[in-house]
């Protein structure tokens, strides 16, 4: 109950304020035709009725007093229990719901600085700056040619929203060729984002603010990449020559599987979350090592050095792939981060405290920004004013 119900009401909160995307809108739908219990509940959380009379309820909620009593409730032990988790699910829903109510009813001018806006701010494209073994830098969202190649003779075919490295037969060899290994180079900036295969097949989607080197042609008894940021990796099976990528003091081994890794510098952990197959995560501080299960993600603390493995549910870890942005429960910071990558945006906070504060989303990313920031602010907890590509947030 808790994850769908969480989901559902956020889909609710948002079909009463018009942001419903297309695909929301399938999904609330699809649930309707579930049952008919279903469809009585959202008839009567959408009535006239049931808005106006959780307006005036809302404007006379003490919070401070109903978490004090909550409190006192727990004190008494678990014979509470079960009232204790009707509650917390009445809350939920009142959390996510009830202020998106409040606050359109109220048509209060406390919204998202609009007005103040020199430009609008559009979410990320497909875009990177591909750095070539002989020193020459591509912008590969002005493509000028379809095919590169590269000082071995490898062909690097250019398709707009990717690039395609082919793998040479032997007798396409040249004088250049194991003579010294070619490195290449995919940076996505912020606003960006990008896919790329390959030689060995492995296609590699980048997140903005990413960059991945690799060698043109996989040699050796190995496929090794290094990667800073976030990248979703499907790798093509080779028994033969394992796939490691290193990232900030981890190395994820693998034959042929689907993960998503999330390493960015400013980040005090590394993330490697598995979805399909097996990995072997190595922690290079002590070499301890664990093989995660699909579901499974590891984290390494950058910091202390320390690395744990949980079961996770994986369509957080890889919602940025599926073009959402869906948080539960994270600090506004971490979420702010993201989308200051995803919209090449500065983030500016008034009030530190506010970096803190734990915010849930499932939001399109292909979305602009202001929706989003609205979705926000009618918690009635935080403040956005936006000036040019500056956002300050403030309580």
């Amino acid at each position: 109950m808790n994850d769908d119900f969480f989901d559902i009401a956020e889909l609710v909160s948002k079909y009463l304020t018009g942001d419903l995307t297309v695909a929301e809108q399938k999904c609330l739908d699809d649930w309707l035709g579930l049952a008919e219990e279903n469809r009585e509940w959202f008839r009567l959380v959408t009535s006239e009725e049931f808005v106006s009379r959780k307006r005036q309820e809302l404007k006379s909620i003490d919070v401070q007093a109903g978490w004090r009593a909550l409190s006192r409730k727990r004190a008494r032990g678990h014979k509470r229990s079960l009232w204790i988790d009707f509650l917390k699910y009445a809350c939920m829903f009142i959390l996510v719901v009830s202020p998106v109510i409040y606050f359109c009813m109220q048509n209060t001018s406390n919204c998202v600085d609009i007005n103040a806006m020199q430009v609008e701010i559009n979410p990320g494209i497909p875009k990177a700056m591909l750095y070539m073994a002989d020193g020459s830098i591509v912008d590969l969202a002005v493509r000028s040619r379809d095919t590169l190649k590269e000082l071995d003779g490898t062909l690097i075919g250019l398709h707009g929203e990717s690039i395609v490295y082919k793998n040479m037969d032997a007798s396409e060899n040249t004088d250049t060729v194991g003579k010294v290994n070619l490195y290449n180079e995919l940076v996505v900036p912020r606003g960006g984002e990008f896919v790329l295969e390959l030689s060995d097949g492995t296609s590699v989607c980048l997140n903005a603010g990413s960059k991945l080197k690799f060698p043109v042609r996989f040699c050796g008894d190995k496929r090794q990449v290094e990667l800073e940021g976030e990248g979703y990796f499907q790798v093509a099976r080779n028994e033969k020559m394992p796939f490691v990528v290193q990232a900030s003091g981890m190395d994820i081994t693998v034959l042929g599987t689907e993960f998503n890794i999330s390493n960015y510098p400013e980040n005090a952990e590394v993330q490697t979350t598995l979805i399909k197959g097996a990995v072997k995560v190595t922690n290079l501080k002590n070499e301890d090592s664990f093989v995660l299960k699909p579901g499974e993600q590891a984290v390494l603390n950058k910091q202390n050095g320390k690395m744990t493995v949980a079961e996770v549910d994986v369509s957080y870890a890889i919602a940025w792939k599926e073009g959402y942005l869906r948080f539960r429960d994270r600090p506004l910071k971490e979420i702010m981060d993201f989308i200051a990558r995803w919209y090449d945006v500065d983030v500016v906070y008034e009030d530190e405290e506010v970096k803190d504060y734990l915010f849930g989303c499932n939001f399109d990313r292909q979305e602009t920004i202001e929706p989003l920031l609205g979705f926000f602010e009618r918690t009635g907890t935080v403040h956005f004013r936006i000036r040019d590509r500056q956002i300050v947030v403030s309580k």
